[in-house]
């Protein structure tokens, strides 16, 4: 047996027992291209891309030569009214990187007998590039790590609990220190130390400091 190819599920070849081939076999294609009109002078043309080729191929199913006509042809309509597509192979390789599809198929009786019998059927397939899609792989991005603060880096002495209705919060432990907030009764801050200088301060990491004044603020260590 010799096999010439094959396509959307059909095998052409050539054997004592079945013919099954095709001729008339053609291939075209044509460029993408976009005009711009330019005032006073020939539109400039730009290139988009390479177009879609098509393919023609006419295809005899003959009982005589060992083919069930109709079983080919339904195989092929089953195909295209499906919207299957696939590589078109002569001999062993593909015609193209690209897939093809059945755009249209016609069909021509040519015999058939007295008992209703198909015999013979030429068939002419109009063929389309289908392109394979074009596959990216997207690297997913590694999250950043969080860069430790100088209150991580601390290790923590304990919780305070605001005791009055407001308490400042400053920038540094002095009572002349900017407020940067102010804080509320019965929230509840870390504590990473305690610092002792016009009166005892917490530090509660982030450049913020509060009073560590028994009256204001109560520590629960650990």
């Amino acid at each position: 047996m010799g096999k010439i190819g094959s396509f959307a599920g059909v095998s052409f070849e050539v054997s004592s027992k079945k013919i099954l081939t095709f001729n008339d076999f053609s291939r075209s294609g044509s460029a993408r291209w976009s005009l711009h009109d330019v005032v006073n002078r020939k539109p400039m043309p730009e290139f988009l891309g390479p177009g879609q080729d098509s393919l023609t191929l006419k295809i005899k199913l003959s009982a005589r030569l060992g083919v069930s006509p109709t079983t080919v042809l339904n195989t092929l309509r089953t195909f295209k009214d499906k919207g299957k597509y696939g590589s078109f192979i002569i001999g062993t390789k593909p015609i193209s990187s690209n897939y093809w599809y059945i755009e249209d198929i016609s069909e021509d009786y040519t015999n058939i007998d007295g008992k209703g019998r198909v015999i013979s059927i030429e068939i002419t397939l109009n063929i389309k590039e289908y392109p394979k899609p074009v596959v990216v792989s997207v690297k997913k991005k590694a999250k950043a790590k969080k860069k430790p603060t100088a209150a991580s880096k601390k290790k923590a002495l304990g919780v305070i609990t605001i005791k009055v209705g407001m308490l400042n919060c400053r920038a540094t432990p002095s009572l002349k220190g900017r407020i940067v907030k102010v804080l509320r009764k019965n929230q509840k801050y870390t504590v990473y130390g305690i610092k002792k200088t016009d009166i005892p301060w917490y530090d509660l990491g982030g450049g913020k400091w509060t009073s560590a004044v028994s009256q204001y603020t109560r520590l629960k260590k650990g």
